[in-house]
């Protein structure tokens, strides 16, 4: 949906202003499963896995900031499919589909070729899930709607004007972020190759002459920094552990200290506390059911939308146990920012790869700022782009 967004508010002209490629992919990999008992138990799902994609895509090309920031992304959908090998595998896991919205990163500069990193989250939907009587060895997934999740370098090398060459490796991975369970996931490492059509003549990049590099401060003579304090609400289901679908509620209260190290990026750190109703029934012992953490904060901003990236610590013993305890763990979130201050999130909560729990709930963020010191040298107000 933030994708969508992005493209929504870039894609108001004629097709043959707007860079818009097709392409068709092939992929060959191998199913991993990162659950070794399970790995074990089922390694007639480990083998190698073809898999097809078609996708839409528009390549920027300056015409807004975030863009030239970003070294020109490309942004677009993906339709992919697998039947995960043979019938065997397809008579426990079925069949996919999936649809997920992408951005694609350039790690390197160029347009007749380059290296790039490709982020696309979306939706998949997998034909057969654990039954305790139909399909009781399916364990790694238990619905049919999934989160279609897909990460990759990509390279694409110019073959004539308007035709690429694309080869990629990375992982695709579905999961129903503990919404139901079992959970296990599948996880595909593959290699992928493809062909690209531009659908008109690309229209180049603006030349970045035209819109020159602000730096960081130059705008008042002031620094800055952000805090930002949000509420997301998540559940979990436990039917795995208990036979009947009982679902927890997750509250997720957290508060980051950001400092802009650029204009596209913010990196900090931050503070959590969590209170998950299932520690009632797994840990009956605790007295108090808190869980703080400390974290690592990334964000990386384009336009309204954004993406943060957390690693951290949680507290995994009761408060006033005399041991001490920590859980490693990693969260995923998007926002979208209505103005300068309030913001919806999207977060992904998972510990050692495995996921916790999905959460959404609103923000506030506000940006500080001081004075530079005396010996600084004052930068003047950019009368290209003002703040």
């Amino acid at each position: 949906m933030l994708t969508l967004l992005l493209i929504g508010k870039t894609t108001s002209a004629q097709l043959s202003n707007r860079n818009y490629e097709i392409e068709a992919r092939m992929h060959y990999g191998y199913m991993y499963f990162q659950n070794d008992e399970y790995h074990s138990a089922l390694g007639r799902y480990s083998r190698h896995t073809p898999s097809y994609e078609i996708s839409l895509h528009r390549n920027t090309y300056g015409e807004h900031r975030w863009e030239v920031l970003h070294n020109y992304p490309s942004i677009g959908f993906t339709f992919y499919y697998s039947s995960f090998g043979n019938d065997s595998i397809t008579a426990e896991l079925g069949r996919v589909f999936a649809l997920y919205p992408f951005i694609n990163f350039p790690i390197t500069p160029g347009t007749n070729s380059r290296l790039t990193f490709k982020l696309g989250v979306g939706v998949g939907y997998l034909t057969n899930k654990f039954d305790p009587k139909e399909n009781y060895h399916n364990y790694a997934i238990g619905s049919h709607v999934n989160a279609a999740i897909n990460l990759s370098f990509e390279y694409r090398q110019r073959i004539i004007e308007r035709l690429y060459w694309v080869t990629s490796a990375g992982l695709t991975h579905f999961s129903n972020g503990a919404t139901r369970s079992p959970n296990m996931g599948i996880n595909i490492l593959s290699v992928a190759t493809g062909l690209s059509w531009y659908l008109a003549p690309p229209k180049t990049h603006l030349d970045r002459r035209l819109r020159p590099k602000n730096y960081l401060f130059e705008f008042d003579g002031k620094r800055h920094f952000v805090t930002d304090y949000q509420y997301t609400l998540g559940f979990k289901d436990m039917s795995q552990e208990y036979g009947t679908h009982q679902y927890f509620f997750v509250h997720d209260l957290a508060a980051n200290f950001m400092f802009q190290i650029s204009e596209r990026d913010r990196l900090g750190l931050g503070l959590e506390l969590v209170y998950d109703y299932s520690d009632k029934i797994t840990k009956p012992d605790w007295d108090l059911y808190l869980k703080p953490g400390f974290l690592i904060s990334y964000e990386m901003l384009l336009d309204r939308v954004s993406f943060m990236f957390n690693v951290g610590l949680r507290n995994n013993v009761p408060l006033n146990s005399p041991t001490f305890g920590m859980l490693f763990y990693q969260k995923v979130a998007a926002r979208y920012y209505f103005n300068e201050n309030l913001f919806a999130t999207l977060a992904f909560t998972t510990y050692d790869i495995k996921a916790d729990f999905i959460s959404f709930g609103i923000g506030y963020h506000i940006q500080h700022k001081y004075y530079l010191p005396r010996y600084e040298k004052k930068r003047h107000r950019s009368p290209v782009f003002p703040r």
